[in-house]
């Protein structure tokens, strides 16, 4: 027996819900995958609650966590985990609670990129659908792997609910509760296929046209204004909108608008802590 698994999804993105409840439970049955990792930014709260409200699917709780080196995932999560942290303290708290460590999209600009190889990943995702028809990322990710002899995940880490499982991991296993040991083992195979490529939206950040609206292959919505943020080609010297601190970076706010990391990640804080309470009071 296998089951068919999304590793890396966004149900929500910087306080937005892209994927309710229901619309994750119609792309499950209509894609025939067993199930998913929400791994969404700052927070695991709509990942516990999805949980509870698919009995009929396997819903891994997870969260993808910015490390001072980079970003990387965490799998089988209770608790949330404090983003700025080292990230080898990162994956020691991920551990502390059954949960596996994996480095997402390493050679992305957010990614851990060499230095997985010197930290105690379960697993590298080798192949990131959003990557797909770029190819150079996920080939240099899953060079590294086979040399650390890794256990290999591949996912979509998409917003989209018509996209889940385009790409997944089937893990070999005969029940869900040996699923994450399964991962750690290896014990998988992949299905690997290319998210299609967002040219319109390509093209329209290139322009930098304002007032864009996010992509839905991988929706990034600006805190202050919710309107899409880009990535330029280019590092451009930009002005914090909250604190003032002037920094080089290649991705801002259509509109403008930039955050430091810092401010950035107390932005994310709030947020999940205003979910929280929600979820407390039973209002999701």
């Amino acid at each position: 027996m296998s089951f068919k698994l999304d590793l890396h999804i966004h149900t929500e993105s910087h306080g937005k819900t892209y994927i309710n409840a229901e619309q994750l439970q119609q792309s499950l049955d209509y894609n025939g995958i067993d199930g998913i990792a929400v791994t969404n930014f700052f927070d695991i709260s709509h990942a516990i609650w999805l949980k509870r409200k698919l009995k009929d699917h396997i819903i891994i709780v997870g969260q993808e966590i910015w490390t001072t080196e980079g970003h990387i995932v965490g799998l089988g999560l209770k608790e949330r985990i404090a983003d700025s942290q080292d990230v080898a303290d990162t994956i020691g708290l991920i551990h502390d609670q059954g949960g596996l460590a994996v480095a997402p999209h390493p050679f992305l600009f957010l990614g851990i990129g060499k230095g997985v190889v010197t930290l105690p990943f379960d697993a590298i995702e080798v192949y990131n659908g959003l990557l797909g028809l770029t190819i150079i990322f996920n080939y240099m990710a899953k060079r590294m792997a086979v040399k650390m002899n890794a256990s290999q995940i591949a996912s979509t880490d998409t917003t989209n609910p018509l996209y889940i499982g385009h790409s997944y991991t089937n893990v070999l296993v005969e029940e869900p509760d040996q699923i994450l040991r399964a991962i750690q083992l290896g014990k998988i195979k992949l299905r690997k296929r290319a998210l299609p490529l967002p040219l319109i939206f390509i093209i329209k950040s290139i322009m930098k046209l304002p007032d864009l609206d996010t992509c839905s292959l991988h929706a990034v919505p600006c805190f202050i204004c919710s309107k899409s943020m880009i990535t330029g080609l280019f590092k451009e010297e930009c002005c914090c909108f909250d604190c003032g601190k002037k920094q080089w970076s290649r991705v801002s706010c259509c509109n403008g608008h930039f955050l430091c990391e810092r401010c950035v990640l107390r932005y994310g804080q709030e947020m999940a802590n205003q979910k929280k309470t929600l979820m407390m009071e039973g209002c999701m």
